[in-house]
């Protein structure tokens, strides 16, 4: 085989004094001699590359005139790609073809060929071309990963018995982990699932709270694949039949990054979901979650007193321990005795006393709270209030001198109020420890590279509530190589916080209901987390779409089902009947309004009969059609509280009961009920009974009927 400079030489490339120079250079440099004419610009990339395709006998290829199927660069992970200098051309021959500037990458062949069980064969193609290429598939390259090729530390080297298989450490497997796992970190992935399908073993990213489909594996592979990330995370090779959990600890680009790994059997195999957490995402401050710099203050002066209760709330995956993490920051270490009780622990923070819930042993938030109450902790997070004991347990040390982080799953700020005495929390110990309630999700933030900016319609005006027409974002679907073609890049919180004031305390203690409190949180212009929401679209943030995919806006707007009809009576024919159909459930409220505004009936809603109760008050209502089983006061108690008033025992009323329920029919009567309604409810019979009803009062008292 003649030497890459001979054929330099023979093509007029180079001089035989800049080959002597270059010999004589190679043994002090250590780098090959194309190398060397590269970086003294005597020959350009694409000179090399051809002098290579002739030394090696293998094809030159020019980039530009090729297309990449995205089913060839599914074989492979992007940084592996990267890494090897290649990415996959096309199939001839029976061979997977590789385009790659080192065709001399003898371990390359072996890997590629292994990945995808296929024989391989080289084609040669110039340095320039091939970055090209790369920037146009994958973008630009950001980071630089600092890892050896074995970066993570296994139970067989830390001295545990454990017997790895050969095949599982072979460099092909290593290799196609590692660069998975990177891949994940580099695309800002949260979870990394391997999913085992039929023919392939399918990786998914979860990005942004989306999965993403990143790579599928030969069947072949799998198990090699599921073990080596088994024995990273020191768990039991030889155990597929139950669920595992582990962890694996790196240092990747500078920053400490966590895996928490778990395993579970199924149809398939055995799947695996990575969890990653990276510590210089939980370490930031309240400003960098998307907090306003009044919601900051509002949160900095109740996380200063010495005791009470700061609760966040939202669903699964909204970022309240992010936010949790971001208030302790905010508070002196030196001076304080600072613990946690979570499950599991995600972040491990310098000076704090952290401790890990564990069932099994009897170590739940409620015996490790008591447990902590008698290590003078000045503020403990806990991770969850889930039950009545912590509860109870939270509040006693919020009102003795603790200052009490936590978190409960509920839709919002009031919702919270509710689930505390639903947990048995009474009304006095929620005014008296209640400092802050902070209600939460995660908004995907438009990308500002493809995201294309419109005029708001009227339908948008109306729900943003300005009079003028505002510049929003929309998300481009097709996306572009920043967002990874989803229109969207990152997250950005939306909050509501509740300071619970002096007037709020006074309502929860005497047990108002949930739409007083509603009512003066509209009074004092509250921003809840749809307002929030909304502020941010018209800051071109996020897209109106993202907040109503997030957030149930029209339970939001509920509130305007009632004035809507509240505006209807006023200005309807004085003559016409009025009826309140009180429910929680909103389809049989709709249905019931459909029917009878039919027959020209003024049809107002409530969802229980505490707010049944403040609309009886306000307005004329000549009949009520009440459930009886409803959260909150009941059918019964609202009849009874009826027939008590002397302003409202007069207003006829009809229960809705099931029609085997004789027992709750026969006790609605005693208690006064005029008629009652079985479910499945018959349209021809309620409007009949309805009837009959108003001949009866016309009858009794001689207002006109319809």
């Amino acid at each position: 085989m003649k030497k890459i400079g001979e054929i330099l030489l023979s093509k007029g490339y180079i001089t035989e004094h800049e080959l002597a120079n270059a010999l004589s250079e190679q043994s002090v440099l250590r780098k090959k001699v194309g190398e060397i004419f590269l970086d003294k610009k005597v020959i350009t990339d694409e000179e090399l590359a051809i002098a290579l395709s002739e030394q090696l006998k293998i094809p030159y290829l020019n980039l530009d005139e090729k297309k990449i199927s995205e089913n060839l660069l599914s074989l492979f992970v992007q940084s592996y790609m990267r890494k090897n200098r290649f990415l996959p051309v096309e199939v001839a021959d029976k061979k997977l073809v590789l385009a790659t500037d080192n065709p001399v990458n003898s371990d390359l062949m072996l890997e590629a060929s292994f990945i995808t069980n296929m024989e391989i064969s080289f084609s040669v193609v110039k340095t320039s071309d091939l970055e090209k290429m790369f920037n146009s598939i994958f973008g630009q390259e950001n980071l630089t990963y600092e890892f050896k090729e074995d970066f993570v530390e296994t139970s067989a080297r830390k001295g545990q018995d454990l017997k790895e298989d050969e095949d599982l450490n072979s460099k092909p497997i290593v290799r196609l982990v590692n660069a998975i796992i990177l891949d994940a970190i580099k695309m800002r992935a949260s979870d990394i699932h391997f999913e085992p399908q039929e023919k392939t073993l399918l990786v998914r990213y979860r990005i942004d709270g989306f999965l993403h489909e990143h790579i599928r594996i030969p069947k072949k592979t799998e198990k090699m694949v599921i073990s080596r990330v088994k024995i990273m995370a020191k768990m039991d090779i030889t155990q597929s039949r139950k669920p595992q959990d582990g962890n694996i600890q790196l240092y990747v680009a500078k920053k400490d990054i966590s895996l928490r790994v778990s395993t579970l059997p199924i149809m398939n195999g055995e799947k695996i979901v990575i969890r990653i957490l990276d510590k210089s995402k939980i370490m930031v401050t309240l400003r960098d979650l998307g907090l306003s710099d009044s919601d900051v203050k509002t949160i900095k002066r109740s996380s200063a007193k010495s005791q009470g209760l700061i609760l966040v709330t939202g669903p699964t995956g909204s970022g309240k321990t992010t936010t949790l993490y971001s208030v302790l920051q905010e508070l002196d270490f030196t001076h304080l005795n600072i613990s946690t009780i979570e499950d599991p622990i995600e972040y491990t923070i310098k000076g704090i006393n952290q401790t890990q819930i564990d069932a099994k042993t009897g170590v739940t938030f409620a015996s490790s709270l008591r447990t902590l109450l008698r290590q003078d902790p000045n503020i403990v997070l806990v991770g969850e209030i889930r039950d009545s004991e912590t509860a109870s347990t939270a509040f006693k040390a919020a009102m003795t001198g603790h200052l009490i982080l936590s978190t409960v799953h509920t839709n919002d700020e009031l919702s919270t109020i509710v689930r505390l005495k639903d947990l048995g929390v009474d009304s006095y110990l929620i005014s008296d420890a209640l400092l802050l309630v902070i209600a939460q999700r995660l908004v995907r933030k438009v990308c500002k590279e493809c995201s294309e900016e419109y005029t708001s319609g009227e339908n948008e005006m109306s729900l943003l509530k300005v009079k003028s027409p505002v510049k929003l974002l929309r998300a481009n679907p097709k996306g572009c190589e920043k967002c990874s073609f989803t229109g969207y890049h990152g997250v950005v919180g939306i909050y509501g916080i509740l300071e619970i004031d002096s007037q709020m305390r006074e309502m929860i203690e005497r047990g108002a209901h949930i739409k007083e409190l509603n009512d003066y949180l509209k009074k004092i212009k509250y921003t809840n987390v749809l307002n929030d929401g909304l502020l941010k679209a018209i800051d071109q943030l996020t897209t109106l779409e993202e907040v109503e995919r997030v957030l149930d806006i029209s339970r939001f707007n509920a509130e305007k089902d009632y004035e809507n009809t509240k505006k209807i009576s006023e200005s309807a024919d004085p003559n016409s009947k009025r009826i309140l159909v009180v429910d929680d459930v909103k389809t049989i409220r709709k249905m019931l309004k459909a029917l009878f505004e039919e027959e020209n009936y003024i049809v107002g809603e409530a969802e229980d009969g505490g707010e049944a109760l403040e609309i009886l008050k306000s307005e004329n209502i000549n009949l009520v059609i009440s459930d009886i089983s409803m959260p909150g006061m009941d059918g019964f108690e609202l009849l009874k509280t009826m027939k008590e008033d002397d302003d409202l025992k007069k207003i006829p009323v009809m229960l809705l009961t099931h029609r085997s329920d004789s027992e709750n029919e026969i006790k609605g009567l005693q208690f006064g009920a005029d008629d009652y309604i079985a479910k499945p409810i018959d349209p021809e019979k309620v409007l009949l009974r309805v009837r009959n009803i108003f001949k009866r009062m016309r009858g009794d008292n001689g207002i006109n009927s319809q």
